[in-house]
């Protein structure tokens, strides 16, 4: 009879322990939205997003901050997040105490392109192309001339995966490798300020320091061609000058070519 006892007492116990729970659940499920924790990685001195920003992702009506916190589905709200230009990742889940925290990450723009028709987007690092921010302007690599590439034709498309085949290669896929090697150059980063592609789709560097012109020629072998040119900057224009040359030409095979200025 005691152990029948006891077990009813089990039993009455877990029954409370789960109403309970249900209770708690249910409340918590009804709470009140308070303010959102927004916690945003710029991975950069850009700033092309701000709290502001994210809270309209998460409140996407007016009418939203007076729902409950069940309505808010962090999955739609993350989606909304990544589909903005200037956000390369976001998470975004509810806590306890009734509060939404969304960590977001900025993209990172290596470079900004400006086609023959004059518009103007940037390269992520990633290789993705980003439009224009309308609050903030990037200092970037500027790259512009004879580039027929438009924005629409290519943000969907990765830069960064190209096909191997000289074929399906385009000079905006080249554009990008070549952006791709000056960002992770800090010397590069810090001499080139311009990228240009000529009517022969030559490509040329405008450097910030030297009154010079650097032809790379056709878009290929780019990173051997930079080498060079390091090589040359390092054993040749420390003697001679930055300013020695009106041009430096490396797009012939094992040489390079200068004119100098007069």
């Amino acid at each position: 009879m005691k152990q029948i006892i006891n077990i009813s007492l089990w039993i009455i116990a877990l029954v409370l322990i789960i109403v309970g729970l249900s209770f708690a659940n249910k409340n918590k499920l009804y709470m009140q939205l308070s303010k959102p924790v927004i916690d945003i990685d710029y991975n950069s001195e850009n700033r092309f997003i701000d709290e502001t920003d994210v809270l309209k992702e998460i409140i996407h009506n007016p009418q939203d901050t007076s729902k409950y916190l069940y309505a808010f589905d962090v999955t739609t709200i993350e989606e909304r997040l990544k589909n903005n230009f200037a956000i390369k990742d976001a998470q975004v889940y509810k806590t306890v105490d009734g509060k939404i925290v969304a960590w977001v990450k900025q993209n990172r723009p290596i470079a900004r392109v400006i086609n023959h028709k004059n518009e103007s987007f940037y390269m992520d690092e990633d290789g993705y192309l980003m439009s224009l921010s309308e609050k903030y302007t990037a200092r970037l690599l500027v790259i512009n001339g004879n580039v027929k590439s438009s924005y629409n034709q290519y943000y969907k498309k990765n830069l960064s995966q190209l096909d191997d085949s000289l074929a399906t290669k385009t000079i905006i896929d080249e554009l990008y490798q070549l952006a791709q090697l000056i960002d992770n150059s800090e010397f590069w980063k810090a001499q080139i300020e311009q990228v240009y592609v000529n009517k022969e789709l030559e490509i040329e560097l405008i450097p910030k320091v030297g009154n010079h012109i650097i032809v790379l020629g056709k878009p290929e072998h780019m990173e051997a061609k930079l080498n060079k040119l390091y090589y040359f900057y390092r054993e040749g224009l420390s003697k001679t000058g930055w300013n020695e040359y009106s041009e430096i030409n490396l797009s012939f095979n094992n040489q390079i070519v200068c004119k100098k200025n007069y």
